[in-house]
């Protein structure tokens, strides 16, 4: 027994623990994003938790590599970013950080926004953008990410985003394809 040895608090992530195999490591997944980043012909939304600083870390880098200006949407987003950069969890060049109020200036092609909404909650950032009721729209020169892995029962919200987001003609990217 694990208490024996001395363990007190055990703790584990169980979403999608009843999937057999193995989920892919973060190192994994930079190829992929990086990939992604090469062919997005224009702006690129990136659909994340707001707690997952380590995959906005990997976003922020990208972002760098390919010269690309990044902000952040979502009043959630906003707050944790700050609060994790302050912190010094997360590092952000000053060259590649900006306001959203100076996003409107910038060609499509150098922008990454980062926001709330991968699991298609109805008042985030990407499911209003998907509606048409946020000050951000998605067109079809768009790569939209979506950034992690999809918790059970979320399906119907998330697929409900996907498919707003395909009405505009934007590429989505998720775990699927």
């Amino acid at each position: 027994c694990l208490g024996d040895e001395g363990v007190d608090v055990l703790m584990v992530d169980s979403t999608n623990a009843e999937v057999p195999g193995f989920v892919p490591s973060e190192r994994e997944i930079q190829p992929v994003l990086d990939d992604i980043f090469n062919r997005a012909p224009g702006r690129i939304i990136v659909a994340s938790f707001a707690s997952h600083v380590h995959r906005i870390q990997q976003i922020v880098d990208l972002a760098t590599k390919h010269g690309r200006k990044l902000a952040f949407v979502g009043r959630s987003m906003v707050r944790n970013m700050s609060l994790a950069r302050d912190l010094g969890y997360l590092s952000i060049p000053a060259e590649t950080w900006v306001s959203m109020d100076e996003f409107p200036g910038l060609a499509d092609d150098e922008c990454v926004l980062v926001c709330t909404g991968s699991q298609g909650e109805p008042m985030s950032a990407l499911s209003r953008m998907a509606k048409g009721d946020h000050v951000i729209h998605v067109n079809e020169s768009d790569t939209v990410i979506l950034a992690s892995s999809l918790i059970p029962g979320n399906e119907n919200a998330v697929n409900r985003v996907i498919n707003g987001l395909m009405r505009t003609g934007a590429r989505v990217v998720h775990r699927g394809n």
